[in-house]
Protein backbone atom coordinates (compact mmCIF):
# COMPACT_ATOMS: atom_id res chain seq x y z
CA UNK A 1 0.00 0.00 0.00
CA UNK A 2 1.30 3.59 -0.71
CA UNK A 3 0.63 6.19 2.11
CA UNK A 4 -0.25 9.31 0.53
CA UNK A 5 -3.07 11.44 1.91
CA UNK A 6 -5.13 10.05 -0.63
CA UNK A 7 -4.42 6.04 0.01
CA UNK A 8 -4.46 7.03 3.54
CA UNK A 9 -8.10 8.75 2.98
CA UNK A 10 -9.71 6.12 0.71
CA UNK A 11 -8.46 3.26 3.18
CA UNK A 12 -9.83 4.86 6.32
CA UNK A 13 -13.17 5.88 4.28
CA UNK A 14 -13.80 1.90 2.71
CA UNK A 15 -12.73 0.84 6.31
CA UNK A 16 -15.40 3.07 7.32
CA UNK A 17 -17.92 1.02 4.68
CA UNK A 18 -17.90 4.61 2.80
CA UNK A 19 -16.99 3.38 -0.77
CA UNK A 20 -18.39 6.03 -2.99
CA UNK A 21 -16.53 8.33 -0.49
CA UNK A 22 -18.86 10.64 0.41
CA UNK A 23 -19.12 10.77 4.34
CA UNK A 24 -15.18 9.76 5.50
CA UNK A 25 -12.95 11.00 2.65
CA UNK A 26 -12.28 14.35 4.83
CA UNK A 27 -12.97 13.20 8.22
CA UNK A 28 -10.77 10.30 7.79
CA UNK A 29 -7.78 12.00 7.12
CA UNK A 30 -8.84 14.69 9.75
CA UNK A 31 -8.98 11.70 12.57
CA UNK A 32 -5.69 10.62 10.85
CA UNK A 33 -3.58 13.73 11.43
CA UNK A 34 -5.26 13.83 15.32
CA UNK A 35 -4.26 10.59 15.44
CA UNK A 36 -0.53 10.72 14.48
CA UNK A 37 0.21 13.98 16.04
CA UNK A 38 -1.11 12.09 19.30
CA UNK A 39 0.58 8.58 18.90
CA UNK A 40 3.99 10.71 18.30
CA UNK A 41 3.73 12.64 21.17
CA UNK A 42 3.39 9.56 23.10
CA UNK A 43 7.05 8.42 23.97
CA UNK A 44 6.16 4.98 24.70
CA UNK A 45 4.21 4.70 21.29
CA UNK A 46 6.72 4.03 18.83
CA UNK A 47 10.86 3.04 18.04
CA UNK A 48 13.09 5.97 17.05
CA UNK A 49 12.73 4.88 13.36
CA UNK A 50 9.48 4.48 12.85
CA UNK A 51 8.92 8.71 13.52
CA UNK A 52 12.53 9.90 12.32
CA UNK A 53 11.46 12.69 10.13
CA UNK A 54 9.69 14.21 13.44
CA UNK A 55 12.42 13.55 15.53
CA UNK A 56 14.41 17.45 15.63
CA UNK A 57 17.89 17.90 17.72
CA UNK A 58 18.52 21.88 18.50
CA UNK A 59 21.70 22.97 20.07
CA UNK A 60 21.39 24.97 23.33
CA UNK A 61 24.37 27.28 24.31
CA UNK A 62 23.98 27.62 27.55
CA UNK A 63 25.01 31.56 28.64
CA UNK A 64 25.30 31.69 32.61
CA UNK A 65 24.36 34.84 33.65
CA UNK A 66 23.64 33.61 37.13
CA UNK A 67 23.67 30.23 38.50
CA UNK A 68 20.87 28.97 36.52
CA UNK A 69 20.20 28.85 32.83
CA UNK A 70 16.19 28.79 31.42
CA UNK A 71 15.82 27.51 27.47
CA UNK A 72 12.32 26.71 26.14
CA UNK A 73 10.98 24.01 23.88
CA UNK A 74 10.40 25.34 20.16
CA UNK A 75 7.29 26.15 19.25
CA UNK A 76 6.86 23.40 16.88
CA UNK A 77 7.67 20.34 19.72
CA UNK A 78 5.04 18.38 21.09
CA UNK A 79 7.44 16.05 23.09
CA UNK A 80 10.69 16.07 24.41
CA UNK A 81 12.65 12.91 24.41
CA UNK A 82 16.27 13.45 25.80
CA UNK A 83 19.49 16.20 26.66
CA UNK A 84 22.87 15.15 26.40
CA UNK A 85 26.55 16.37 25.61
CA UNK A 86 27.49 16.02 21.92
CA UNK A 87 31.63 16.57 22.07
CA UNK A 88 31.25 17.16 18.02
CA UNK A 89 29.49 20.35 18.88
CA UNK A 90 31.40 23.51 19.36
CA UNK A 91 32.12 24.74 22.75
CA UNK A 92 30.00 21.55 24.08
CA UNK A 93 30.12 21.19 27.73
CA UNK A 94 33.21 19.53 29.36
CA UNK A 95 31.48 18.29 32.19
CA UNK A 96 28.79 16.07 33.49
CA UNK A 97 24.97 16.74 32.94
CA UNK A 98 22.33 14.95 35.62
CA UNK A 99 19.03 15.05 35.40
CA UNK A 100 16.76 15.64 38.68
CA UNK A 101 13.43 15.97 39.66
CA UNK A 102 11.88 19.29 40.57
CA UNK A 103 11.37 18.58 44.47
CA UNK A 104 14.98 17.78 44.17
CA UNK A 105 15.29 21.05 42.39
CA UNK A 106 13.50 22.57 44.95
CA UNK A 107 16.05 21.98 47.58
CA UNK A 108 18.88 22.85 45.81
CA UNK A 109 17.39 26.23 45.28
CA UNK A 110 17.63 26.54 49.66
CA UNK A 111 21.81 25.72 49.06
CA UNK A 112 21.54 22.60 50.46
CA UNK A 113 24.58 20.94 49.25
CA UNK A 114 23.66 17.59 49.52
CA UNK A 115 21.11 18.52 46.51
CA UNK A 116 23.45 21.18 44.27
CA UNK A 117 25.72 19.88 41.65
CA UNK A 118 29.60 19.64 42.46
CA UNK A 119 32.52 20.82 39.82
CA UNK A 120 31.64 20.98 36.47
CA UNK A 121 28.20 18.93 36.50
CA UNK A 122 25.30 20.09 35.74
CA UNK A 123 21.47 19.34 37.14
CA UNK A 124 19.05 20.40 35.05
CA UNK A 125 15.16 19.44 34.96
CA UNK A 126 12.31 20.58 33.46
CA UNK A 127 8.53 22.53 34.11
CA UNK A 128 6.29 21.90 31.15
CA UNK A 129 8.07 22.98 28.28
CA UNK A 130 10.66 25.08 30.03
CA UNK A 131 14.16 23.19 30.65
CA UNK A 132 16.66 24.36 33.53
CA UNK A 133 19.87 24.09 34.01
CA UNK A 134 21.86 24.96 37.47
CA UNK A 135 25.43 25.02 37.55
CA UNK A 136 27.49 24.26 40.61
CA UNK A 137 29.19 26.88 43.16
CA UNK A 138 32.61 25.61 42.06
CA UNK A 139 32.13 26.69 37.97
CA UNK A 140 30.05 29.41 38.62
CA UNK A 141 31.67 33.06 38.70
CA UNK A 142 29.90 36.01 38.93
CA UNK A 143 29.72 37.97 35.48
CA UNK A 144 32.17 41.09 34.35
CA UNK A 145 29.30 43.73 33.82
CA UNK A 146 32.15 45.94 32.10
CA UNK A 147 32.98 43.39 29.66
CA UNK A 148 29.60 42.11 29.32
CA UNK A 149 30.84 38.22 29.81
CA UNK A 150 28.84 35.88 31.16
CA UNK A 151 30.17 33.58 33.95
CA UNK A 152 30.45 30.45 31.84
CA UNK A 153 29.11 28.63 28.92
CA UNK A 154 28.80 25.43 26.87
CA UNK A 155 26.71 23.67 24.77
CA UNK A 156 24.05 20.75 25.09
CA UNK A 157 22.22 18.73 22.44
CA UNK A 158 18.33 18.59 22.95
CA UNK A 159 15.88 16.01 21.23
CA UNK A 160 12.11 16.75 20.60
CA UNK A 161 10.01 15.30 18.67
CA UNK A 162 8.13 18.15 16.35
CA UNK A 163 4.02 18.73 15.51
CA UNK A 164 3.14 16.76 12.04
CA UNK A 165 1.68 19.48 10.68
CA UNK A 166 5.65 20.93 9.82
CA UNK A 167 5.13 18.44 7.26
CA UNK A 168 3.52 18.92 3.90
CA UNK A 169 1.65 15.78 2.90
CA UNK A 170 -0.69 17.87 0.71
CA UNK A 171 1.16 19.19 -2.08
CA UNK A 172 2.45 17.15 -4.96
CA UNK A 173 6.08 16.92 -6.06
CA UNK A 174 6.72 16.71 -9.62
CA UNK A 175 2.75 16.05 -10.03
CA UNK A 176 2.70 13.44 -7.09
CA UNK A 177 1.21 13.68 -3.81
CA UNK A 178 4.36 12.76 -1.66
CA UNK A 179 4.35 9.00 0.09
CA UNK A 180 5.01 9.32 4.00
CA UNK A 181 6.73 6.39 4.07
CA UNK A 182 9.32 6.92 0.70
CA UNK A 183 9.35 10.34 0.88
CA UNK A 184 8.95 11.43 4.74
CA UNK A 185 10.40 8.15 6.10
CA UNK A 186 7.54 7.11 8.59
CA UNK A 187 7.50 2.89 9.19
CA UNK A 188 4.54 1.44 7.67
CA UNK A 189 3.74 0.04 10.78
CA UNK A 190 3.16 3.26 12.46
CA UNK A 191 1.26 4.69 9.65
CA UNK A 192 -1.11 1.72 9.84
CA UNK A 193 -1.33 2.05 13.52
CA UNK A 194 -2.17 6.41 13.19
CA UNK A 195 -4.80 4.48 10.71
CA UNK A 196 -6.58 2.18 13.38
CA UNK A 197 -6.76 4.85 16.12
CA UNK A 198 -8.32 6.98 13.15
CA UNK A 199 -10.91 4.22 12.49
CA UNK A 200 -11.83 3.67 16.41
CA UNK A 201 -11.90 7.77 16.60
CA UNK A 202 -14.28 7.95 13.93
CA UNK A 203 -16.13 5.23 15.74
CA UNK A 204 -16.20 6.41 18.81
CA UNK A 205 -17.58 9.78 17.39
CA UNK A 206 -20.41 7.90 15.51
CA UNK A 207 -21.45 6.49 18.95
CA UNK A 208 -21.61 9.60 20.38
CA UNK A 209 -24.24 11.30 17.84
CA UNK A 210 -25.89 8.51 17.13
CA UNK A 211 -25.91 5.72 19.87
CA UNK A 212 -26.73 2.16 19.30
CA UNK A 213 -30.05 0.90 20.44
CA UNK A 214 -29.70 -1.56 23.45
CA UNK A 215 -31.85 -4.97 23.06
CA UNK A 216 -33.68 -5.18 25.91
CA UNK A 217 -34.09 -8.00 27.81
CA UNK A 218 -37.64 -9.62 28.65
CA UNK A 219 -38.03 -12.15 31.70
CA UNK A 220 -39.60 -15.06 30.54
CA UNK A 221 -42.34 -15.66 32.22
CA UNK A 222 -43.72 -18.85 29.88
CA UNK A 223 -43.23 -21.36 32.59
CA UNK A 224 -44.54 -19.86 35.67
CA UNK A 225 -48.27 -20.69 36.87
CA UNK A 226 -50.64 -18.47 37.43
CA UNK A 227 -51.10 -16.77 40.63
Amino acid sequence: MKFTKNTIMLDIAKRMGDNELKLYKYRGWSAFQNTLATLAADRTAWERQEISPLLKTVVINMKFENAAFAYALPADAIAFTDVWIDPSVENAWGGIIKRIDESDAQRASTGEIAFMPAGNEIFWYNIGDEFRFLLSNDMYVKPDSEAQTVAVSGALSLEYVADPSILDFENTINGVLPDLVDYFGFSSRFLYRCINDAIVMLVGENQVVRPEEKTIDIEDTSGMGGV
